[in-house]
């Protein structure tokens, strides 16, 4: 059985990769800093890749990231539309 992503994960990624800072990220989503990483190693647990190259100075995006979060933006907004459009009609 395949384990899925949560849209938290996604929108977690998302946001990493708009602000390439893990405070500024966490802050957003809004968790820990700690959370934030955990929850990014899951991610790059299920995919089985990295998402993201990191050290003390930097963050970057790998091409498998900057893929996974386009993707993820995607399911994000159609969910955010479905939302809407559920809500909007009750």
């Amino acid at each position: 059985m395949v384990i899925l992503t949560s849209l938290k994960q996604l929108h977690c990624l998302v946001t990493i990769a708009d602000y390439l800072n893990f405070t500024r990220a966490a802050k957003t989503c809004p968790v820990t800093q700690s959370t934030l990483s955990a929850g990014l190693k899951e991610l790059e647990r299920i995919l089985e890749c990295r998402l993201v190259e990191r050290n003390k100075q930097f963050i970057l995006m790998t091409p498998n990231g900057l893929e996974v979060a386009r993707r993820a933006c995607e399911i994000l907004t159609s969910t955010q539309d479905l939302v809407e459009t559920v809500v909007g009609s009750t």
